[in-house]
Parts: C-alpha cells; sequence; structure tokens
C-alpha cells in the first residue's frame, strides 16, 4: 500500500515536470534588467494558464502550448506602429484569452484595414 506523500507525488508528477521543464525553457529567454518584472510577470502569466488550458494532455501539451503564446507575444511586439492601435484594442483581453488569439485578432484586423485602404 502507498502511502498518502507517494500517491500525492505520483498524482503530481505531470505537473511537476511540466512546471520543471516551462522554467528551463523559459530561463533561456532574454531578459532586460529594466523589463525584468513584466517580462517574468508575463512569462509567469502564460505558464499559468497553460498550465491550466492544456495540463490534461501533460508536459508536451503544456510546453507546446508556451512555446506558442511566447511566439505570438513576440511577433505582437514586432508589429509596426501603425498597427499599434489594433494591437492594444486585440490584446485588451490577453490574460483571459491568450496570446494565440490577440495575434490571431490583430492579423485579422490590420488584414481588413489593408482591404479598406484599397477601396
Amino acid at each position: 500500500m502507498m502511502t498518502r506523500l507517494a500517491q500525492l507525488l505520483t498524482i503530481r508528477r505531470p505537473f511537476i515536470v511540466c512546471t520543471l521543464l516551462t522554467s528551463a525553457a523559459l530561463l533561456a529567454c532574454p531578459v532586460f534588467a529594466d523589463d525584468a518584472t513584466k517580462e517574468e510577470d508575463l512569462k509567469a502569466e502564460i505558464v499559468h494558464r497553460c498550465h491550466y488550458q492544456m495540463g490534461e494532455f501533460g508536459p508536451e501539451g503544456v510546453h507546446v502550448c508556451v512555446d506558442g503564446e511566447m511566439s505570438a507575444m513576440k511577433a505582437l511586439s514586432a508589429y509596426p506602429r501603425e498597427a499599434a492601435e489594433i494591437v492594444r484594442r486585440c490584446t485588451r483581453q490577453v490574460e483571459f484569452t491568450g496570446w494565440w488569439l490577440a495575434k490571431s485578432c490583430a492579423d485579422e484586423e490590420i488584414a481588413a484595414a489593408r482591404e479598406m485602404k484599397k477601396d
């Protein structure tokens, strides 16, 4: 018969592995001193959201989610200044929807704005 601690560790093993893998991945990302707190907070939010959205799929699912979210966040920060208002509008609810959906929103609105300019 397993002890309560052994059962708890067995059940929590995927979470522990996921947390360690994600932490290792995020430590490799460059962080500037003046943006360190904000950057760390954003990364922590991404990891937290991905854990709750994708945790049932194991560490691999969470890792894929974190990578996608980080990629979308970085892509949005590189958008041209002309798209700043669209990006701001699309990222208002990012803590609930995620960076990937915010990027999708911005891409669609930028494309629609370009089409309107053509007409």
